[in-house]
């Protein structure tokens, strides 16, 4: 029997653990790397005192991809997910006890590298060798699960797949977490659509989020999040959190916490239009949601597309 092929695959988002999964199912030898403390990338989670959780990044998913469902629907069985009865229309079902529940499954089993940030990457020989601190590896097959920008970045601007990564255009997005005392009003609020409360959700209104503070997370709109984009946090806070406080009709003695945070890379606005890139010389793979759109479901499918593109050469 010879030699099990041995892949790295360099992000820990939805997009890479989709790709892992069933590249470790084909019986592959897989690694995962991820700069992050935890899997996910904006299926993320963030805790603050008082109890607090804020799912800041993706608020939920919906699938419409059979795979996708599939999984969703079996990590519900096991208390992972939850539908969200009053979500909104892209976001009905969101993991329990919080978002990041979910790439935490997916990543069970797998043997992923979190805190470990590849800064080099290159092909000698047969093999690929990345690098990074206290990184020193090689595999036969590479995947870049990663943002279009930092996947150029990272092969260089001389590759041959760095023109149509260098095309793709993201918005990015500021992020508001607010805790509230309990008495404050919890109206049915969605945001306005636009400017830096443009979504609006209380995340403590979702299955199994109940705490002593109630806690509130706004999205900024992409013209709002770039025109703020190089403040610090805590002057991103101080800016939305008391028109927070004034959309849901709250006293500003009830604001107890409030935090910001930026993703630069928030949804994808020009998609590459294919599940992904290739380069079968060198064994390599690149994919994202940013291949095919801004969803969630749009990273998944192009992980699995990067993975039986693996498959089918191997």
């Amino acid at each position: 029997m010879g030699e099990r092929i041995t892949v790295a695959i360099i992000g820990a988002g939805l997009t890479g653990l989709s790709c892992a999964r069933r590249l470790a199912q084909a019986g592959l030898s897989v690694t995962v790397f991820d700069k992050g403390r935890g899997p996910g990338g904006r299926l993320a989670t963030r805790r603050a005192d008082h109890g607090l959780r804020f799912d800041h990044g993706a608020p939920g998913l919906t699938a419409t991809d059979p795979g996708l469902a599939a999984l969703l629907a079996d990590l519900a069985a096991q208390g992972h997910v939850a539908r969200w009865q009053d979500g909104p229309p892209d976001a009905q079902l969101t993991g329990t006890p919080a978002m990041s529940a979910i790439p935490k499954a997916l990543a069970r089993g797998l043997d992923l590298r979190q805190g470990a940030m590849v800064t080099a990457l290159r092909r000698e020989g047969r093999l690929w060798h990345l690098g990074g601190e206290g990184i020193d590896h090689a595999a036969d097959l590479v995947v870049l699960a990663i943002p279009a920008p930092q996947a150029r970045d990272l092969l260089g601007a001389d590759h041959p797949l760095a023109p149509a990564l260098a095309d793709i255009r993201y918005h990015a997005c500021i992020t508001l977490m607010a805790g509230l005392d309990a008495a404050a009003p919890v109206p049915p609020v969605t945001g306005n659509g636009q400017g830096p409360l443009a979504k609006l959700w209380c995340d403590s209104a979702k299955p199994g989020r109940a705490g002593p503070l109630t806690a509130w997370v706004a999205h900024a709109d992409p013209d709002w999040s770039m025109a703020q984009i190089d403040l610090p946090f805590a002057e991103l806070a101080a800016i939305m959190a008391p028109l927070l406080v004034e959309a849901i009709g709250a006293d500003p003695a009830h604001l107890r916490h409030a935090a910001a945070h930026r993703w630069l890379y928030a949804r994808t606005d020009r998609a590459l239009g294919q599940p992904c890139l290739t380069h079968d010389a060198t064994g390599l793979v690149v994919g994202g949601d940013w291949a095919l759109g801004p969803s969630a479901q749009d990273g998944w499918v192009s992980g699995q597309a990067m993975a039986a593109h693996l498959l089918a050469r191997s």
